[in-house]
């Protein structure tokens, strides 16, 4: 099995309600009540303790991307197409392979497999070094 399952908390968009399906590509997503920090931690741990991610279209009206080779990319930006500087911003993206995916050592466990590659993305393509943005991240109690 040459896919990271990642669980999922549904098997469809948070964004859109659109269910997921092969080929489309997706990013994670947190909930902002299930972030916590402590007193003198300095990073927030979002793979431990009970926070678990959604996941959402990176692009819920066109989720399946045919207009270009899905070829593992790190060096552009599959939304925009520029090459990555050192300076941007930028988020993984992932592909659907099974949007239903069971854990063979826990049948129910069910979340979604994606593809091991990865892809990047500007976290905003006009503004690829988030300029003149706060780089503090807040956290609510």
């Amino acid at each position: 099995m040459g896919d990271l399952q990642i669980e999922a908390l549904a098997q469809q968009c948070v964004s859109c309600g659109k269910l997921f399906k092969d080929g489309h590509m997706v990013f994670a997503a947190y909930w902002q009540k299930e972030l916590s920090s402590f007193e003198k931690q300095v990073d927030l741990g979002l793979l431990g303790g009970n926070v678990r991610n959604t996941w959402l279209h990176f692009n819920c009206e066109k989720p399946l991307r045919t207009d270009w080779a899905m070829y593992p990319d790190i060096h552009s930006c599959i939304r925009c197409k520029k090459k990555l500087e050192t300076s941007d911003m930028v988020q993984p993206v992932f592909q659907v392979v099974n949007p239903r995916a069971v854990n063979p050592n826990d049948f129910t466990d069910v979340g979604i497999a994606l593809n091991e590659r990865l892809y990047l993305v500007h976290c905003d393509c006009t503004n690829t070094q988030l300029a003149n943005r706060s780089t503090n991240i807040l956290v609510a109690p």
